[in-house]
């Protein structure tokens, strides 16, 4: 039996849409291959055991990864490279068939690129380099030399997979890229889908706008915090945290809003009863993020609610395919009032089948999983 060793930057134990889609692939992978997962520890928790049975064809080799400030982008950088150069010291030694390295960390792609020799496979989640400002100087050569540096990592690799069709088109024009570029979209595991289709909103609830996922510079919640002061009568809940909660409790508690609920992360079991009591969902992404597809919209569509999104690019793209969701423009608040008040007056009451059914054929992570694997196969 042939051998991939897979580079991540995250995995389990660690609970996020990330390490499920990793988790989802390396054990489709693992019906047809023994499986390296080459990966980093969750940001300061120790890993006591770094060289873990996963399953029969699967072995887990972690890197313990310290906690950094992830909002400093030359600090972000220089971790992520000692990291991932850590990652690609244990793949050396651990013989291979085929390397698959996959981001988030934009670092893996030239690290592994020029670092390991063979057959090699990317998997591009997120073109995070893309999204850097350009309103100085020093920032707008950054991101040239940055673009310059990753286009010459991508050239290193045998295919490329990629997460939408903008993303395919921005390597094939703007990078031309000569290797072979497929389309594996972002998705959602069965058993989640199947769990999430069962959910039955209540009708005799007061109208509820729920968040969840990160709560992070890139959502900028802040937005709907503000809406919700402009609608009293609205309840919003809050779900998940990250590095903007804090600083939002406390601006929920200094302007006295009474209609925001902050709950942390929840248990699925717990979240599925939040789903139940929600109205409308909600999510958002600065428009920086053009080809960025929030994972949670998936989930979302899942449940059949109505959904307000606020972004541009892909996930705009996405939501017109959608019954009862609605696109904003993102950061703006009175754009975020008018279409909480217009789902408001829309009264929808029964979640949409036809959503629900888009998921089950085109978005489900085991499909996307058999891709990967048929790549695989063809390379080695």
């Amino acid at each position: 039996m042939k051998t991939i060793n897979f580079l991540t930057s995250h995995f389990i134990p660690e609970n996020t849409a990330c390490t499920n889609r990793v988790l989802s692939l390396v054990q489709e992978l693992a019906k047809h291959y023994k499986v390296n997962v080459i990966c980093l520890s969750e940001k300061g928790i120790i890993q006591e055991n770094t060289k873990i049975v996963y399953s029969e064809n699967v072995m887990i080799y972690y890197v313990n990864q310290a906690a950094f400030d992830g909002k400093n982008f030359f600090k972000r950088a220089l971790n992520e490279i000692k990291y991932i150069i850590k990652l690609i010291k244990i793949s050396k030694t651990l013989p291979s068939d085929i390397t698959l390295a996959t981001s988030p960390y934009m670092f893996m792609i030239p690290l592994v690129g020029f670092g390991i020799r063979g057959t090699k496979l990317l998997d591009i989640r997120d073109i995070v380099w893309e999204y850097l400002d350009e309103k100085s100087v020093v920032k707008k050569v950054i991101k040239k030399v940055l673009t310059l540096i990753m286009k010459l990592g991508m050239k290193q690799f045998d295919h490329i997979t990629v997460t939408n069709i903008y993303e395919l088109n921005l390597l094939s024009n703007k990078y031309a890229l000569s290797n072979n570029i497929d389309v594996i979209p972002n998705g959602i595991d069965r058993e989640r889908y199947e769990k999430l289709i069962t959910i039955k909103p209540a009708t005799d609830i007061s109208f509820t706008v729920t968040y969840v996922g990160n709560i992070g510079l890139a959502q900028n919640i802040k937005v709907l915090i503000d809406a919700a002061i402009q609608l009293p009568n609205v309840k919003i809940l809050i779900i998940g945290d990250g590095i903007e909660a804090d600083k939002l409790r406390n601006y929920v508690k200094n302007e006295n809003v009474n209609n925001v609920e902050f709950t942390g992360k929840l248990a699925w079991d717990i979240l599925e009863e939040y789903y139940e009591k929600s109205s409308v969902l909600y999510a958002q992404l600065d428009e920086k993020y053009i080809s960025a597809m929030p994972s949670k919209l998936y989930e979302y569509a899942s449940i059949g609610l109505p959904v307000i999104y606020g972004g541009v690019g892909q996930a705009k793209t996405f939501m017109k395919s959608l019954e009862h969701a609605v696109a904003i423009v993102p950061n703006n608040v009175n754009a975020l009032v008018g279409a909480i008040k217009q789902k408001r007056e829309e009264e929808v009451s029964i979640v949409s089948q036809r959503n629900r059914e888009l998921i089950k054929e085109k978005f489900l992570r085991e499909v996307a999983a058999k891709e990967v694997v048929r790549i695989v196969n063809e390379l080695i």
